[in-house]
């Protein structure tokens, strides 16, 4: 991840702690090229994204720095958890089955790579910290 990038995202320290993990900076690097590949062939772009896709490509490295599983991540598509909003879903969907294929010839490494992460099993759904109990009120 480019370092201007990550400026733009506005994360805490951890977050940004957690998109150098391997596991999820290979994520981040899969979901860079595959919205390339889409952003090159649909807006005609050379090098770079439109700022269309470079919006989309950001909310999705900001879904992963957020990422309760970290390097336990699942595929997104065996994941219990939801956390794209519907617009960036359906997106995400559209450059994904575009894409797929393509990366296989262009990068088949981080395809296999993916690929294999399909058989892996998600883990169990994080569950939320217990809130702490009310301060008991001092008569």
């Amino acid at each position: 991840m480019l370092e201007y990038e990550l400026k733009k995202l506005n994360l805490s320290e951890k977050r940004e702690q957690q998109l150098k993990l391997p596991y999820i900076a290979k994520d981040v690097e899969t979901i860079r090229i595959m919205t390339e590949i889409y952003c090159h062939a649909h807006h005609n772009t050379k090098e770079g994204l439109c700022p269309e896709c470079e919006e989309f490509y950001l909310y999705s490295v900001k879904r992963l720095a957020c990422c309760p599983f970290g390097e336990k991540k699942p595929v997104c598509a065996k994941c219990n958890i939801h956390c794209y909003g519907k617009g960036y879903k359906e997106r995400a969907k559209e450059i994904m089955a575009f894409s797929g294929p393509k990366l296989l010839l262009k990068h088949p490494i981080l395809s296999m790579r993916h690929i294999l992460a399909l058989f892996r099993e998600p883990p169990e759904k994080p569950t939320a910290a217990k809130p702490r109990p009310l301060a008991k009120e001092k008569n």
